[in-house]
């Protein structure tokens, strides 16, 4: 072998070397790190240090990363590169952008008023667009075939990376949301009433039923003062914690004032509604029907704060319990209504969130209120409590068991 061809091979097993350390070190650096910023940052050093670039950029459509080194791009030339790279359908290994002046002017302006030279496909078969674009180096060569295998090598090492670090990201946020449901159903069964009181002349059942992604359903009996018990069920804006956290305050909010003072309902819903607004500002909202029960005179009173209309079956008639006003926590200064109803014996109430309406079957179909009335008619006879666990199976029986997208809360109370 001449002197010179084993140079020219001593040499290019350096370069080897070089390459497969710098690979080496690569890969064990870049899989130290689940983080975007990092992995970039490692992955641009090596690749632009090695073949001695001054600019390169990484597209991945799939996970809508543009990460670039040595040029800036404005949103409009992001759209340019994105979609001017659609158009190359078929399979392509390596693109010099001098080659496709003539096919993608505006791609091709692009590219060279940012010095981008070469383009490397590493995108999979059948999947988006991933490429990286190499800039001139700073010796103006041409990039060598070893240059752009060692640049296609490296890239791949850093798409694993990058995948990786999308579903570590993944996992970590779905704890978190693992976590914050957790905390929000302690908070949504801390606010319910630890016992149902007993009336000498109502019956009362209550039915609640969270889904799993926790919602705003609230509902809850205070204390009695001078023989009148507040009940009230409520829906809160959103779900998860965020709603638990505002059930919670409005809570706190029910129970103070309800132990400071009591006033008429229209009164007590105006002043709690003042007091929400204060922690809201207008951003959150709160339906609420308030219902006071005065057990002697078998009566009740009550507020409809822009809640689904309660039911009031009495007879073969019913009336729907509207009168009220606007919901809560969108104003400061709402005014309400309240109407006083004098109730008889067999009467029935019933006030529910519109998870149990909205309930539907395979056919799309809700379930609505006219079934939950139709029902209650006929099992008049029955207790509260019959009344409740028997239109619940109604419910589920009519959605075939499927289960529902919202929380269902159901109060049945009866006129003995």
């Amino acid at each position: 072998m001449e002197e010179k061809q084993l140079k020219e091979l001593v040499k290019e097993l350096k370069v080897k070397k070089f390459q497969f350390n710098s690979i080496y070190e690569f890969s064990s650096s870049i899989y130290s790190s689940f983080n975007l910023e990092n992995i970039f940052r490692i992955y641009f050093s090596t690749i632009m240090g090695h073949m001695g670039i001054t600019r390169a950029f990484f597209l991945d459509e799939k996970n809508g990363l543009l990460e670039k080194r040595g040029f800036r791009v404005q949103k409009a030339e992001m759209n340019v590169l994105v979609k001017g790279l659609k158009k190359y359908k078929k399979k392509w290994d390596f693109l010099e952008v001098k080659d496709i002046e003539i096919k993608n002017p505006k791609l091709f302006e692009l590219l060279s008023q940012k010095n981008i030279a070469l383009l490397i496909n590493l995108s999979e078969k059948g999947a988006k667009n991933t490429v990286l674009g190499l800039g001139l180096k700073f010796n103006r060569l041409n990039l060598s075939q070893d240059d752009l295998d060692f640049a296609f090598f490296l890239s791949r090492f850093a798409l694993i990376a990058i995948e990786n670090s999308f579903m570590i990201s993944k996992m970590i946020e779905k704890q978190k949301m693992d976590h914050e449901i957790n905390i929000a159903k302690e908070i949504q069964l801390s606010l319910l009433p630890q016992e149902i009181p007993e009336f000498k002349n109502f019956d009362i059942a209550v039915r609640y039923e969270p889904i799993n992604s926790v919602g705003g359903d609230y509902y809850d009996i205070l204390k009695e003062r001078n023989g009148k018990t507040p009940v009230l069920i409520a829906d809160v804006e959103g779900k998860g914690l965020s709603a638990a956290l505002l059930a919670a305050s409005s809570q706190a909010v029910f129970h103070s004032m309800n132990d400071l003072y009591f006033s008429e309902p229209e009164d007590f819903i105006s002043k709690a509604n003042s007091l929400i607004y204060d922690f809201t500002r207008g951003d959150r909202f709160i339906t609420i029907f308030w219902m006071v029960i005065e057990d002697r005179e078998k009566s009740i009173s009550y507020v409809n704060a822009g809640h689904i209309e309660p039911i009031l079956i009495s007879g073969k008639k019913t009336y729907p319990l509207s009168k009220g006003g606007f919901l809560t926590g969108f104003t400061n200064d709402a005014s309400y209504e309240k109407e006083h109803l004098l109730l008889k014996s067999g009467d029935v109430i019933a006030a529910f969130t519109d998870g149990v309406p909205e309930i539907m079957n395979k056919a799309g179909d809700e379930f609505g209120v006219e079934r939950i009335i139709d029902y209650i008619k006929k099992h008049k006879d029955k207790t509260a409590s019959e009344l409740n666990d028997g239109l619940y199976k109604q419910m589920f029986k009519f959605s075939g068991n499927i289960r529902p997208t919202d929380d269902c809360t159901l109060i049945i109370l009866k006129v003995k």
